[in-house]
This record gives C-alpha cells, sequence and structure tokens, in this order.
C-alpha cells in the first residue's frame, strides 16, 4: 500500500495486533465495544498516543470504488495527542471487510483535519 512517498507491506497491515487494546477485537461482532489505545513514533521522532472507545455498528453490503464487500462498520471515539503539544477529539469510522483482511474505507476527524481513504482497486489473490 502506498500512502505519499510511504510503502507499508500489505503483510505488515493485515498482521493481527497482540494487545491488550487492539484496533480490532477478534472476532467482530455487531454491537461489541472495547478500548483501543496505540502509542508510536512517526519519521521525524514525534511520538503520541491515541485513546478510543470502539463500537461495531453494522455487518452490511458495503460498496466503495473497487466494488462491493460484505463489512463492519467500526466507530471509534476518543483522542489523538503528540509529543510536539498536539491535542485533539476524533471520531472514525473503519468499514472493514473479511474478504480482504483490511478495511475499504476510513473517514477520519480530528479537530479542524477531515481525511476519507477509499479502496479505488482490489482483485482477489491467485
Amino acid at each position: 500500500m502506498t500512502i505519499g512517498k510511504d510503502t507499508i507491506p500489505v503483510t505488515e497491515i493485515v498482521k493481527r495486533e497482540v494487545s491488550e487494546t487492539p484496533k480490532y477485537d477478534w472476532p467482530l461482532e455487531v454491537g461489541e465495544k472495547w478500548k483501543y489505545e496505540n502509542s508510536w513514533t512517526s519519521q521525524d521522532g514525534t511520538t503520541g498516543t491515541q485513546s478510543q472507545n470502539a463500537e461495531v455498528l453494522s455487518y452490511q453490503e458495503e460498496t466503495v470504488e473497487a466494488g462491493t464487500f460484505m463489512a463492519y462498520t467500526i466507530k471509534y471515539t476518543g483522542k489523538t495527542t503528540n509529543s510536539r503539544g498536539y491535542s485533539a477529539n476524533e471520531t472514525e469510522i473503519w468499514i472493514y471487510a473479511p474478504a480482504v483482511k483490511n478495511f475499504i474505507k476510513l473517514t477520519q476527524n480530528q479537530g479542524d483535519f477531515h481525511y476519507v481513504e477509499e479502496l479505488i482497486e482490489y482483485s482477489k489473490p491467485e
């Protein structure tokens, strides 16, 4: 996956996270709630934390530019802070498709920042 100038191997993205507070709490079920917490370091050395409450809202067909997939809609609400004094409340909606083993759409509102990412092309591995 290419994001700007960064290339991230898909094997890293789909790797199951071992954590007491994971991004996805397997197995996903509609109505399930959990806490997601993450600490990170960016390429420029900035460190940060993210703390969110997660809830699976639905499991249904979702259509993006790459096609139509059965997918979970997961809502995350919480806060992100970093070592440069940044702090913002955030809401994220992740549309996760098990067939793709990844999210197919992400909508993020963080302070004044609004970001949308969507899968535009997909082919099944052979």
